[in-house]
């Protein structure tokens, strides 16, 4: 049955009111089914509206006490009739538990067979373990109680209580959306903390007690200091209660804001030493789930059309507060990581405005998911909050979440916090309206380009051509001064002058806009003694994304880039650094085909990285990254079966579980890697992310009979592996250096991967299918493809944004390889 549509939707938030969820899960059954029977008490005021339920058996289903016959179950939905007034439903129901990151995900870790469980109701999965109102206008309170296996425990949205052997009781403290509603279970090893009165709570599987215990006191600290921020901030205490931080395995996404109960994936729970950009990119995610508590959770938006405000605010307040309460280079690395993800889905036919995309129903959401959402919404919110001023822009969000609070509300409220506590001189509600329109309602990103001593605004790629202002600093690098410029109209005056002949003119040098930048066409060259020479921290990044882009758009040739990273890596941030050299592994060999140029490309950023790597200081971040570069550009066979027993011949590198997994894919990559020997060393790391790790070798070995039997595990309907098995296989078939293996698989994904959608569904379908698209077999036919799948009506609408983006990617790399 279709998702539920935004019309059905408001015509049933106006015909019912939902006061009370009491949700009873047997999880006693060893095996893949559990029992949810659900109480739900509401008021209705029409004659008739439904409730959505996916179930392997209706066991029950009682109105007010009377038995409900079967057939009021089609599909997805209960059907509900004869209504009017105060009701109490009551749906017993047989479930499957999943194994795909949606619903009530089941996971048993292969370190010690322990089992645990995590539910995922988000965006509309709720329905997938209880009987609900699957609408996030339709607020209720949520209770809960659990039977369980005696060593379990329990934890959810609200404090959680033992009633016996195996028995738990969990109220939530405020009313909810169902989307929000989570529930952990399981043997987990669990630190306890507290905070300004707010108990804390970190959870994590018993394999992974040591890493929790190694890493509580800085998580506790940084939640600590994370809720003083947001409480100055929103002017509003924590509103949930208990705060628990459970890391959880098989986690589709990064995390998930349950209120009063954030889940994360569980590989956040570092087992081998981390990267300083590894550890930023946790702390941005712990602090960004916690804005979610008051802007996603305390004020919700009324439809999924407002999505991105959650995601946008939560990403921009992220990296404020990150900034504030650390010393890490927060928006350094929004620019090279977020930005860079915005960027490109900006700069695609897929494109769509920030707000107002319409969103007819959850899925439609959940396809304009992506880096607009996040990046781009942060970073003109970033622009809003210096249009207005701190001090409105802050008054207007505290107005919004107190005058909103435990309810739902839309962007047009939000604006309208804003026009309220607009002041002499600052703007008023029209100047917000014409912003909003400029930024959030049109979809693309600008050009600004410097031809001479002009600065110019020219239309997106994709996209209507806008009228936006861009307030930015202009810099002369590598040593020059900065100047800030309003572009305003389609050109403007730089006033800078000569400029001399080792120098660059960089607009938005402060990365204060949202734009593609073009140097001018003579300075391109200059680029890589400009990244050796200059120290500007802000100016560094724009200057990366710049460069990406021109090598996508054709502008600037691969090899360019190539001597960029050669010149500029050594004095990079190490976050930025490990950015710069995740791209550029991966555009070689999208950009260069197989053959002389590509591998003289690949020796060159080889031999940089390794002479990085000897030059590191002993046990740093720097040498970590440099290290995990050099594996992924290699072919020194005998170096890399050194490492793989420990002898890394670089002093004070620590060859531990993940680095050398890290080199048994590249040797399996290189085909020096046998499947008794990758079984060998599943044995010696039997645990989650060992046997991810040793999926993803099998499908990585250059022999065909590996493709062909990754394959076959993706298209299986009755397959039996995880979600993180399926995309470790899926990522393992198209690997630069194997395109002639992988050809046969070009064609198949046109047709296998969309009849996958008979089983698979939302990101478990899309996930695999960005992860197996054949990004490397750069021809005509392989695009036509791509264009035609992308135009099809029959196929979910996810996959389509997949094909589409992957034509993209198609026609620039054909354009640049040409």
């Amino acid at each position: 049955m279709p998702a539920l549509t935004r019309k059905e939707a408001e015509q049933r938030a106006s015909e019912v009111e939902v006061d009370r969820y009491a949700v009873d899960l047997d999880l006693t059954d060893p095996g893949e089914r559990f029992v949810s029977t659900t109480t739900i008490t509401f008021t209705a005021h029409a004659p008739s509206t439904f409730v959505e339920l996916i179930c392997d058996e209706l066991v029950e289903a009682t109105l007010d006490g009377t038995p409900l016959p079967p057939s009021v179950h089609t599909g997805e939905r209960l059907e509900l009739t004869d209504l009017g007034g105060r009701h109490e439903l009551v749906v017993r129901a047989r479930m499957h538990y999943s194994h795909d990151g949606e619903g009530l995900h089941k996971f048993v870790d292969p370190a010690d067979d322990a089992t645990y469980l995590c539910a995922t109701s988000s965006v509309d999965n709720a329905k997938r373990w209880f009987a609900c109102f699957d609408q996030p206008d339709l607020k209720a309170h949520f209770a809960f109680t659990v039977a369980c296996p005696a060593e379990w425990t329990v934890f959810g949205n609200g404090p959680a209580e033992a009633t016996g052997t195996g028995g738990w009781s969990l109220v939530a403290p405020q009313p909810i959306s169902t989307y929000l509603v989570t529930l952990v279970a399981g043997p987990w090893h669990s630190v306890r903390g507290e905070h300004d009165g707010i108990p804390l709570g970190l959870h994590a599987r018993a394999a992974l007690g040591a890493q929790l215990d190694r890493d509580a006191p800085a998580l506790l600290q940084l939640t600590a200091d994370s809720l003083d921020a947001f409480h100055e901030l929103f002017g509003v205490r924590y509103p949930f209660g208990e705060y628990h931080q459970a890391f959880v395995p098989e986690f589709n996404w990064g995390a998930m804001e349950n209120a009063g109960c954030v889940t994360f994936r569980d590989q956040m729970i570092f087992r081998s030493k981390p990267t300083e950009a590894e550890v930023l990119g946790r702390t941005n995610t712990i602090v960004h789930e916690m804005a979610h508590m008051w802007f996603g959770d305390l004020v919700t938006m009324r439809w999924w059309d407002d999505l991105w405000l959650n995601e946008s605010f939560a990403e921009y307040l992220a990296h404020r507060v990150t900034a504030q309460i650390t010393d890490m280079p927060a928006w350094e690395d929004f620019s090279a990581a977020r930005k860079a993800w915005g960027y490109a889905a900006d700069r695609r036919a897929t494109t769509h405005p920030v707000a107002g995309n319409g969103a007819e129903d959850a899925q439609a959401a959940l396809d304009d998911f992506d880096g607009i959402s996040y990046a781009k919404g942060a970073s003109v919110l970033r622009q809003l909050a210096a249009y207005l001023g701190d001090e409105m822009f802050l008054d207007g969000l505290r107005h919004h979440i107190t005058s909103n609070a435990y309810g739902n509300a839309t962007f047009a409220d939000l604006v309208a916090s804003w026009a309220a506590h607009a002041r002499p001189g600052t703007p008023t509600g029209d100047d917000l309206a014409r912003w909003a329109h400029e930024w959030l309602r049109t979809a693309g990103v600008d050009i600004i380009t410097v031809d001479g001593d002009t600065l110019r605004r020219e239309a997106p790629l994709y996209g209507p051509p806008a009228h936006r202002p861009h307030s930015m600093s202009v810099a002369v690098l590598p040593y020059g001064a900065r100047h800030d410029i309003v572009l305003d109209a389609d050109e403007a005056p730089l006033g800078i002058g000569r400029v001399g002949a080792d120098e660059i003119v960089l607009p938005n040098a402060g990365d204060e806009s949202w734009a593609t930048i073009r140097l001018a066409d003579d300075q391109w060259s200059r680029v890589p003694a400009v990244l050796a020479t200059t120290r500007d921290s802000q100016a560094r990044p724009v200057v990366w994304n710049a460069l990406r882009t021109a090598v996508d758009d054709g502008i600037v040739a691969p090899s360019l880039a190539v001597e960029a990273v050669v010149a500029g890596l050594a004095d990079e941030l190490d976050v930025v650094a490990a950015r710069v050299l995740r791209w550029i592994i991966t555009a070689v060999p999208r950009y260069l085909a197989p053959g002389p140029a590509r591998d003289d490309a690949t020796t060159t950023l080889g031999a940089a990285v390794r002479s990085l790597l000897d030059s590191a200081p002993p046990g740093s971040s720097a040498q970590l990254t440099a290290a995990r570069g050099w594996v992924a550009l290699t072919t020194d066979i005998a170096a890399m079966r050194g490492w793989s027993t420990g002898d890394s011949d670089v002093a004070g590198l620590d060859i531990d579980d993940e680095l050398r997994w890290a080199v048994l894919e590249r040797r399996a990559e290189l085909g020096d890697l046998t499947p008794d020997q990758i079984e060998t060393a599943y044995a010696g790391d039997r645990s989650a992310s060992g046997l991810v790790h040793a999926t993803r070798c099998r499908a990585l070995r250059p022999d065909a009979a590996a493709k062909a039997d990754a394959w076959a595990a993706l298209i299986d309907p009755a397959g039996q592996l995880s979600q993180y098995q399926l995309n470790a296989l899926a990522g393992g078939i198209w690997v630069p250096g194997q395109e002639e293996l992988a050809a046969p698989y070009a064609a198949r994904w046109f047709t296998d991967i969309p009849a996958t959608a008979r089983f698979r569904t939302g990101w478990s379908l899309t996930g695999i299918a960005e992860l197996c698209f054949p990004a490397l077999s750069v021809d005509a036919a392989t695009l036509a493809a791509a264009e035609a799948l992308a135009a099809r009506g029959d196929v979910p609408s996810g996959l389509r944004r997949t094909a589409s983006d992957g034509a993209d990617d198609l026609r620039r790399a054909l354009a640049v390889r040409g």
